[in-house]
């Protein structure tokens, strides 16, 4: 259990040069991506992307969902499931 540990935390540290830790508002090149997962009795998920290519998913599941997504770029993609 404890080796496992360590071989996340390795692959954690390895993986860190990689993350984008900025804000995604000013980003217009290269892929965004959007994931948001709502479990709540009220949902709201607001998504904005201005990027080349713009990937955004969203599933909400509870008595009141809403969802708006706004992309503006060469390809776009867009899924809600509530």
């Amino acid at each position: 259990m404890k080796s496992s540990i360590a071989y996340v935390g390795v692959a954690l540290l390895m993986a860190l040069p990689l993350a984008y830790g900025g804000s995604t508002d000013n980003r217009t090149s290269g892929p965004c991506f959007s994931v948001n997962v709502q479990n709540d009795p009220v949902n709201k998920s607001n998504v904005r992307q201005n990027c080349d290519r713009n990937v955004s998913r969203t599933v909400q599941a509870g008595n009141r969902n809403q969802a708006q997504t706004i992309q503006t770029g060469s390809v776009n993609d867009n899924k809600v499931r509530k």
